[in-house]
């Protein structure tokens, strides 16, 4: 399975279950994921991850907390004051993590050595020790979105990223490199998942501030020659006044809209501020 579109497929699953009140039934899910071929151990991994996105899956119930577990209501000592997370997210952010918080209560914590065992049972083909080290993994999850909030992308995007991570890491735990302990090498795969979305969204505003520096330096040329001609400019006049081709030219055309009109109607031009 290609993994990118694996996690295009879920996200737009989730917009569809968003369209439906943040409700999806157990066969809506496996229809929309009928080309990928997943065995039932991987759908319930599909199950789990909607459940920690707030979407809930009919005929699905999220795996039952293990015995002699700690209390999952207890506090970390370095957990940040209400009011530093307040100043620290904006309204929907700190909706969203009181929420979330409130979840993962529901899910004790593992001791290491337990934790370990479990991923253990997962790199076997466990099903069930999937399902519950999804659980064990969704507060590490959470710390790292914290850790990483305020680089670009709101904390409900880092956490589904972190996600996604998690679900795609317990199904290669088996091809880490030797000596890397499993409860390791799944809070790196977190972490990197976190970090790729971050440098993506980087990368696409870069992108959007050249193509915008490109529609601007092309409108004020239009302006600029329209004024000097006191008439609309050709594609062709602009080409010689600003060493661009006509090609190049259209194509800025096409992704810049409605605004500014050229002499052969063939596109128009808005300034982007």
């Amino acid at each position: 399975m290609e993994q990118i579109e694996f996690l295009n497929a879920l996200k737009q699953l989730s917009k569809k279950a968003e369209i439906q009140g943040n409700s999806l039934s157990k066969e809506e899910v496996q229809a929309f994921f009928g080309g990928f071929s997943l065995q039932e151990e991987q759908l319930s991994l599909v199950y789990d991850y909607l459940s920690a996105q707030k979407i809930r899956v009919l005929g699905h119930e999220p795996g039952a907390n293990q015995e002699g577990q700690k209390d999952g209501n207890e506090e970390s000592p370095n957990k940040e004051s209400p009011k530093e997370e307040a100043a620290s997210y904006t309204r929907e952010e700190l909706h969203f993590l009181q929420s979330y918080q409130r979840d993962l209560r529901a899910f004790a914590q593992m001791e290491a050595e337990a934790l370990e065992e479990l991923l253990q049972r997962v790199e076997q083909g466990d099903a069930l020790a999937k399902s519950q080290a999804t659980e064990q993994f969704l507060s590490h999850v959470l710390e790292q979105a914290k850790d990483l909030h305020g680089r670009g992308l709101p904390l409900e995007d880092l956490v589904q990223e972190g996600n996604v991570g998690l679900m795609l890491c317990l199904e290669t735990l088996g091809l880490r490199e030797d000596g890397i302990p499993a409860v390791r090498y799944v809070q790196q795969e977190i972490r990197q998942a976190m970090e790729e979305a971050l440098e993506e969204d980087v990368n696409m505003r870069q992108k959007g501030n050249e193509i915008a520096d490109r529609v601007n330096r092309l409108s004020d040329s239009i302006q600029l020659l329209t004024e000097e001609m006191e008439r609309q400019v050709t594609p062709e006049e602009l080409s010689a006044f600003l060493d661009m081709s006509v090609e190049e030219i259209q194509d800025i055309l096409k992704l810049a809209g409605d605004g500014v009109e050229l002499a052969d109607g063939k596109g128009t031009l808005p300034k982007i501020l």
